[in-house]
């Protein structure tokens, strides 16, 4: 049976688009433009999944959400809007949403939304497919972790899986418990669904089962404290998985991390994975062209040398984009740059804005002090680390390229300790 999803936009162009691209896709779509037509079907149990753009004529259905989650608390919504603000993101998620899609956006961008969304509803039961499908890599760092979800698998402890976001994370996860020797359930929630509903993350789940929590960083106190108490209690449970980002230790208390990563699982940046860059490139085109693809030599060294700030999902876009348009002949260098999608600066400067608001309110809500510091902090490593990976580590190049000073650089990799990141 198809998957059924609810879509609510009063765009009578975009409705159809959107419409026949998911049904190409093999989904069973319902179309309307009338919130209360979307939401009375939700509740009826008519669809699995409610895409829903935010203004609809004068009402804002971001105010409506609270009505989906009642009527349907496990059901996936995935929200689009023109309004691309911080304030906008923020209330989508705090709403619950899954996925917050600023317009415009690639129709494969919002498939590859509604394939995640629809595969993290609910459980996912176990399979007897490879249990490392999702994963690919030969750099060291990754069959370093390919050894650990291997040896972690078949135990019962909670594993942490770090790594910038992008970087395969999740996939990780789903790995370790595709090759556990439980024949039990793994439920997927993100902070949202852990804030509202902690409980019901939890329930119906036995010892055979899973649960994989996403972005410890984004996980507000309450729900660290709730966290804490539940890993703390006797008796069996499903086994916990989380995924964090590498610096979020900054915002998760010290005693929930160390409860936690009993396991530890630490999926390498992009950029430390040498050759695994062009492997994964022709995996993901192949799998979306049905061929492998001929690189010309310049494009193979650009892929190699770039800095991929969104990791392995930013590149998956990009091989996927080049298989789409198909065509006969070798990827040549100006199409593998026409492909990677480089947002605008309003875009880019509302990212920032939009993940420094949410590092500063878990901060705040943790009562840390000296939260402009902190940060600028977080800033400004990122903008190092990116630095380092372009120049292959090396400082003095790094500084020309951010328009510093070698020895001010010197000072702060030493500051912020990514010393072991960088070469004289």
């Amino acid at each position: 049976m198809s998957r059924r999803i609810q879509l609510l936009e009063d765009d009578d162009s975009l409705r159809l688009v959107i419409s026949r691209a998911l049904s190409r896709a093999g989904y069973e779509v319902r179309a309307t433009a009338s919130p209360d037509a979307a939401i009375d079907r939700m509740a009826r149990g008519d669809a699995d999944l409610l895409i829903a753009d935010v203004l609809l004529g004068r009402e804002n259905f971001l105010e409506r959400l609270q009505e989906v989650r009642a009527a349907r608390p496990n059901a996936p919504v995935i929200v689009i809007s023109a309004q691309t603000t911080a304030a906008t993101a923020i209330r989508a998620e705090q709403g619950g949403a899954v996925e917050y899609l600023p317009k415009p956006f690639d129709l494969e961008d919002l498939a590859a939304a509604v394939e995640r969304a629809l595969g993290t509803a609910g459980e996912t039961k176990r399979s007897g497919a490879d249990p490392f499908a999702m994963l690919a890599g030969r750099s060291p760092a990754m069959q370093e972790a390919f050894r650990a979800i291997a040896r972690l698998a078949p135990r019962r402890e909670p594993v942490v899986f770090s790594g910038p976001d992008g970087s395969g994370r999740a996939a990780a996860a789903r790995a370790l418990y595709a090759a556990s020797e439980r024949d039990g359930m793994l439920r997927e929630a993100g902070p949202a669904a852990l804030d509202d509903d902690f409980a019901g993350v939890f329930e119906g789940l036995g010892a055979d089962d899973a649960v994989l929590l996403r972005r410890a960083e984004a996980w507000t106190p309450k729900t660290q404290a709730r966290l804490l108490e539940r890993l703390e209690a006797s008796g069996a449970g499903p086994r916990i998985l989380a995924t964090v980002s590498p610096d979020a230790g900054r915002v998760v208390r010290p005693d929930l991390m160390d409860r936690l990563g009993v396991g530890h699982v630490d999926l390498p940046p992009l950029h430390e994975r040498g050759d695994d860059v062009l492997l994964l490139f022709r995996r993901f085109f192949e799998a979306g062209a049905g061929r492998p693809p001929e690189l010309e030599a310049a494009a193979e060294r650009y892929l190699r040398s770039r800095v991929w700030p969104g990791e392995v999902r930013e590149l998956e876009r990009a091989a996927r984009r080049l298989a789409a348009q198909g065509g006969p002949g070798a990827v040549t260098l100006e199409a593998v740059k026409a492909a990677i999608a480089t947002p605008g600066e309003a875009a880019a400067d509302e990212a920032i804005e939009t993940a420094a608001m949410r590092y500063a309110a878990n901060l705040l809500e943790a009562d840390e002090t000296d939260i402009a510091e902190h940060v600028r902090a977080a800033a400004e490593r990122g903008m190092i680390r990116a630095a380092l990976a372009a120049t292959g580590g090396v400082r003095r190049e790094a500084a020309d390229r951010l328009g510093l000073n070698r020895n001010t650089l010197a000072r702060r990799i030493a500051a912020l300790g990514l010393d072991e990141e960088s070469e004289d």
